[in-house]
C-alpha cells in the first residue's frame, strides 16, 4: 500500500507504461527498497485501485455517468441495457456534436470492434466516418460482451435512432458475419461493402501464389472505375491463380470492387479510420468502465475543438488538405501536353476556369 500510494502518479496517464520492473527500479535507485517482481505487481494493482477504484465500483456510477453526460450535451443519444437480473450488458453513446456533423458528411459508416482488456473484458465496438475536412469524425462507441448478432443488432438499431436514414447510405467493415446480417435487417436494402485489405490477408493467406503479382492487381483492380479496366485486370489475376478469382467472385464483387459498388462508396475502400481509431484507444482499453467513457469523451472533445481552432484559421473555400490538391494539380496540368481540337480545348478551359472563380466567390451557378 506504501509503495502504491507513491507510484499513483505514474499511472494517471494511461498511455504512460510503467510496469512492475520499473517499480523495482525506482524503488531501488531513489530509496534503497529491495521489491521482489511480486511485491511491484501487488504495489501497481494496489496503485490502480487507489486512483481507478475497483472495476466493479465503476459500473455502480455508470447509470449517474450517463445521466450528467446526457443533460450535459444535449441532443446526445446516450443507452444503457441491462439484463433482467439487473446487471450492466451493453452502453450505447453518440455525442451531440456527432449528430449535427454527420448531416454535413458522405453516408458512408465504417464500423469495427476492438477487445477491452480491463477486469471484465468486453468489446467496444466504434463506428465513425469521413468529415468535410478529410478528417475522422466518430460517430458512436458502444460496450459490448462480444460481438455475436444480438449485440451487432442491438448497435445498428441505436445507430439507426441515433442517426436515422439518408439516402446512399452504407456500411464498410471487417467480413463479420453478424455485421452484414444485422445491417440487413435494421436497414433493409442497405448496402455492405467489406474493407479490401481484410479480403487481402484473407487471400494471402488462404492462398500462398504469386503474392506480389496478385497484391498490386488486386488492389489496382478493386479502385478500378471503368468495367473495361476492372475486367482486364481481372483477367491477369486469372492468370496468375485462378483460385483467387473464384474467391473474390464468391464475395461478391459489388462488395469490394469500386465499379461495381451499387451506392458512391467515394474514397473509403477500407476500414482504416476504424483502426486507426482503434490505435488511438489501444491504450485506455484496460480502464474501467465509467473511465473508459470519460476516455472516449475526452477524446472527442479534444479532437472538435481543434478542428474549430482550424476552421477559424481557414480562409479558402475548401480546407487546406484539399486546397493543396487543387493548386498542385492546377500546377502539374500546366506541364501536360494534350493533342485536341482548338475549339474543344477552349471549352474545356473555359469551364475549368469558371468552376474555380465559383470556388474562389463561394458560390455556384455553372451545373
Amino acid at each position: 500500500m506504501v509503495v502504491g500510494s507513491m507510484v499513483i502518479p505514474k499511472y494517471a496517464n494511461p498511455k504512460i507504461i510503467y510496469t512492475p520492473k520499473d517499480i523495482q527500479a525506482d524503488m531501488l535507485s531513489e530509496h534503497g527498497m529491495n521489491l521482489t517482481y511480486m511485491q511491484a505487481w501487488r504495489a501497481k494493482e494496489k496503485a490502480l485501485e487507489f486512483l481507478r477504484g475497483h472495476p466493479a465500483d465503476s459500473y455502480n456510477k455508470l447509470p449517474s455517468y450517463l445521466y450528467i453526460l446526457e443533460k450535459t450535451y444535449s441532443g446526445s443519444v446516450v443507452k444503457l441495457k441491462k439484463t433482467d437480473d439487473d446487471c450492466f450488458m451493453y452502453v450505447f453513446v453518440a455525442i451531440c456534436t456527432s449528430i449535427s456533423g454527420w448531416e454535413y458528411c458522405r453516408p458512408v459508416v465504417v464500423v469495427d470492434g476492438t477487445f477491452l482488456k480491463s477486469a471484465y473484458t468486453g468489446i467496444m465496438l466504434i463506428s465513425s466516418t469521413i468529415d468535410a475536412s478529410g478528417t475522422i469524425l466518430p460517430l458512436v462507441y458502444v460496450v459490448v460482451d462480444s460481438e455475436n448478432d444480438a449485440s451487432w443488432k442491438w448497435f445498428f438499431e441505436q445507430f439507426k435512432h441515433a442517426y436515422g436514414e439518408r439516402p446512399n447510405i452504407c456500411v464498410v467493415s471487417d467480413q463479420n458475419e453478424s455485421i452484414l446480417k444485422e445491417t440487413s435487417i435494421v436497414y433493409p436494402g442497405m448496402p455492405h461493402y467489406s474493407c479490401i485489405w481484410h479480403i487481402w490477408t484473407n487471400i494471402r493467406a488462404k492462398f500462398k501464389k504469386g503474392h506480389l503479382k496478385l497484391s498490386e492487381l488486386y488492389f489496382a483492380t478493386a479502385r478500378s472505375y471503368t468495367l473495361d479496366e476492372f475486367n482486364e485486370r481481372m483477367s491477369k489475376i486469372e492468370e496468375i491463380d485462378p483460385r483467387v478469382k473464384v474467391y473474390l467472385y464468391n464475395i461478391g464483387y459489388h462488395r469490394w470492387s469500386r465499379v461495381h459498388a451499387t451506392v458512391n462508396r467515394t474514397w473509403t475502400m477500407t476500414s482504416n479510420i476504424a483502426e486507426s481509431l482503434n490505435a488511438v484507444t489501444k491504450d485506455a482499453r484496460d480502464l474501467p468502465i465509467v473511465e473508459l467513457l470519460e476516455y472516449m469523451r475526452t477524446l472527442l472533445e479534444c479532437w472538435t475543438n481543434e478542428k474549430l481552432l482550424k476552421t477559424k484559421g481557414t480562409f479558402t473555400y475548401l480546407r487546406f488538405k484539399f486546397n493543396k490538391e487543387l493548386d498542385d494539380n492546377r500546377t502539374l496540368s500546366h506541364k501536360l501536353r494534350v493533342r485536341a481540337s482548338t475549339d474543344y480545348l477552349y471549352t474545356i478551359l473555359y469551364g475549368v476556369n469558371r468552376y474555380i472563380v465559383c470556388l474562389e466567390n463561394k458560390r455556384c451557378s455553372c451545373g
